[in-house]
């Protein structure tokens, strides 16, 4: 039986509407290589076709904010109905994947289909609002909502898990371009793979970009560096004792895929792809960055509460 999927939305620079709907649904190259995201194209366009789709989804239903790029996203994708409200789509499909990274979207359009028992995939950050992330609490320990960065599900991530000695103390550092709400959450959640991630305090660094640092229970330390607009970069190193590891995280396709079969398994199995207390401490953590660095202090995660 196939898993219907409807996705939903577009931000400025973040083109993972076309590179999710193609790796589930496959792509037509031409109306692709028109599309306007050439990144895109060329990474899709340097695999194989066998290598598209997971299980037995399809995005069957499509929705942006602007119907031209909505049926551009269709044509490019195999979608298709291209929808004039992404309400429509509500009696119409399993799940679906709110593919934007402006945060303070999520709630409303993530409420309408939570509430109809239609299963969430959020990009991230899920959310920076308090009152929001309560909201989503138990849709994340139910399974119904999922939201993370494709980093917990990269190669190099995986690699690094494998092969690392970490030992009792390690300290992980991390270059990312843009900012800290909106990529910082990549590096802490490839990081979070990596240790045993109980977070308990946040420290904002000024200087020539923004760095944050992030002590976990186990004394182990997070340093996240937002280089702002700057080439792009995605450095995770490992600091330890007796080794030193450093890597970029380059494979989109393959990472991208991961974390979409994750969200299909978990609407065919109705069970959550990753414990609800690592993605609220992720979400918490973003919160006491952002406070951390309007106050000029650092900031204790059990004053934030939940």
């Amino acid at each position: 039986m196939v898993t219907k999927l409807g996705m939903i939305g577009l931000s400025p620079g973040n083109g993972h509407p076309f590179s999710f709907s193609a790796i589930i649904n496959g792509y037509n190259k031409e109306k692709m290589e028109q599309s306007g995201w050439d990144i895109i194209y060329n990474y899709l366009n340097a695999q194989d076709v066998a290598d598209f789709g997971i299980l037995d989804a399809k995005v069957t239903h499509c929705w942006t904010q602007n119907e031209e790029l909505t049926k551009r996203l269709a044509d490019a994708c195999k979608i298709d109905h291209a929808v004039k409200k992404f309400e429509d789509m509500i009696s119409e499909v399993d799940g679906v994947i709110i593919a934007r990274d402006d945060y303070a979207s999520h709630y409303p359009i993530a409420k309408l289909f939570l509430e109809k028992g239609i299963t969430v995939f959020i990009d991230k950050p899920l959310t920076l609002n308090l009152e929001e992330l309560l909201y989503f609490i138990p849709f994340l320990k139910s399974g119904k909502l999922m939201s993370t960065s494709s980093f917990r599900f990269s190669n190099e991530v995986f690699m690094a898990k494998k092969n690392i000695h970490f030992e009792q103390l390690n300290f992980f550092r991390g270059s990312i371009v843009n900012d800290w709400e909106k990529y910082g959450i990549h590096l802490i959640e490839g990081f979070s793979t990596l240790t045993s991630f109980e977070p308990k305090l946040v420290n904002y660094q000024p200087g020539l970009f923004d760095s944050y640092l992030i002590y976990l229970k186990n004394q182990d330390v997070f340093q996240i560096n937002c280089l702002g607009d700057t080439k792009p970069l995605f450095l995770m190193e490992i600091f330890n004792k007796n080794q030193y590891t450093r890597f970029e995280v380059k494979g989109n396709f393959s990472m991208f895929k991961r974390m979409l079969w994750h969200f299909v398994h978990s609407i065919k199995t109705k069970t959550p792809v990753i414990e609800d207390r690592v993605t609220i401490d992720i979400m918490k953590v973003l919160i006491a960055g952002n406070i951390s660095k309007s106050e000029k202090r650092p900031v204790i995660l059990d004053e934030i509460g939940l």
